[in-house]
């Protein structure tokens, strides 16, 4: 869905009438509070805006949209991603320099997924996740 099928400036909410209130979830990336508004308006009753950028515009915000329509809110922290990776990489008694082995407590983030997908089998993995006993599914976009 492209930004620009979504928007009608001339609805109160800011969402087309095709478009409004019919997502389960809504990634929001702009950063801007027109973004954020109208991620809002996108989003089903009971859904989820994710947000993948922060709105630091410093305007108004209007909270009333998360509230009646009890949207859930989602945030992903930025950082550097090559220090993620780094993290994320660690295995107990690698070799690690001055660091002795004892102290390295390798995250362990492969027990929160489910299921590992190739990119091919997308939407079976979409259906893995929407079942209940799922916590993540893992979607491998290349043979790396």
């Amino acid at each position: 869905l492209h930004v620009s099928e979504a928007m009608d400036e001339k609805s109160f909410s800011g969402a087309s009438s095709a478009h409004a209130a019919k997502y389960d979830a809504v990634v929001e990336v702009t950063g801007s509070p027109a973004g954020l508004k109208l991620a809002a308006a996108l989003c089903r009753p009971m859904g989820t805006v994710v947000l993948k950028s922060t709105c630091a515009a410093g305007e108004e915000f209007n909270a009333a949209p998360f509230v009646i329509d009890e949207l859930r809110v989602v945030g992903s922290r930025c950082g550097p991603i090559d220090r993620a990776l780094e993290l994320l990489s660690l295995k107990a008694g690698g070799d690690y320099g001055e660091v002795s082995a004892e102290m390295v407590k390798p995250l362990g983030v492969e027990k929160y997924v489910t299921k590992v997908f190739p990119l091919k089998e997308a939407g079976e993995a979409i259906k893995c996740a929407a079942e209940k006993s799922t916590m993540k599914v893992q979607i491998v976009c290349s043979d790396r």
